[in-house]
């Protein structure tokens, strides 16, 4: 009995011990790069904690840009925004009404539709850039916004999320409000939505989050740096004239990460409960 309790515990122990070096390794490199954005030049290879803190990273970034015009970040970060914001918005959209008609209607072409939206999800997005970016030059979107954010306002992933999580509510309520006059899409908006909170925060989330960070699709897409996203300004930005300052690449850095954060902890609770659930549920 003995032995057992200390087999158990020797194995927790080294559990914790693999975990808590992922987790290091994990945080290490974005905690280097944090410190390293408020360091002066001097330290920010020769120590770990700086002796002073600057915020002369961040004040460059904010006055100058590789084309030499002035606040060329708060720009791309209004892109970003932008952009990422509306992708988001229409991957929730778009994902609840057919999540919602693939759940509980029934119309001609439903398996092959939902079959067709599965097999979407074994590709990966890479192999549809020289499609996508045909297709734009031909609609003349290149260096426009429509550009950067049409070939992802629908989601094949969100979809199969909302149609596996709408399956799970009951009938009775779709039938009472369909008795109370509601409409298919008030049954979308003011019952199923409301109901799967957790999984609309999940999509919501991890859609910004993907558009925020993405960086092929727009450095293909977007040439004018006034329309340039933060990420691909950011790589511009450390390839050009200022490739040799770290500092400033590591601010740079550092913002890029900011609204991601900022989510997160606004979002922890339903993010790890959408997480649970999502896991479950199907």
């Amino acid at each position: 009995m003995i032995n057992k309790k200390q087999s158990e515990l020797f194995g927790l122990v080294i559990t914790y011990a693999f975990l808590g070096f992922g987790l290091i390794f994990m945080v290490f490199p974005y905690v280097w790069m944090l410190l390293a954005s408020f360091k002066i030049p001097a330290e920010i290879y020769n120590r770990f904690l700086p002796t002073q803190f600057t915020l002369e990273h961040y004040r460059m970034l904010f006055t100058l840009g590789t084309t030499g015009s002035t606040n060329p970040f708060v720009k791309s970060i209004f892109n970003s925004l932008v952009v990422s914001s509306i992708a988001t918005i229409s991957v929730v959209f778009f994902g609840a009404i057919t999540g919602y008609a693939l759940a509980r209607l029934k119309f001609p072409g439903k398996t092959l539709l939902n079959n067709f939206i599965l097999f979407q999800m074994l590709f990966p997005i890479v192999l549809f850039l020289i499609p996508r970016f045909l297709l734009m030059l031909e609609l003349g979107w290149i260096n426009t916004y429509q550009g950067m954010f049409s070939p992802f306002m629908i989601s094949a992933w969100a979809i199969f999320l909302f149609t596996q999580f709408f399956k799970t509510i009951p009938q009775e309520l779709i039938d009472a409000a369909r008795l109370d006059g509601c409409s298919e899409l008030r049954v979308v908006f003011k019952i199923m939505l409301p109901l799967s909170k957790s999984v609309t925060i999940i999509v919501a989330i991890f859609t910004f989050m993907g558009m925020w960070d993405e960086f092929l699709w727009y450095l293909i897409v977007t040439k004018d740096y006034n329309l340039m996203p933060l990420s691909v300004l950011l790589g511009l930005f450390t390839k050009g004239e200022y490739s040799s300052y770290p500092g400033i690449q590591t601010a740079g850095a550092t913002l890029l990460t900011v609204p991601i954060l900022i989510l997160f902890f606004f979002f922890r609770k339903i993010f790890t409960e959408g997480i649970a659930m999502t896991g479950l549920k199907g």
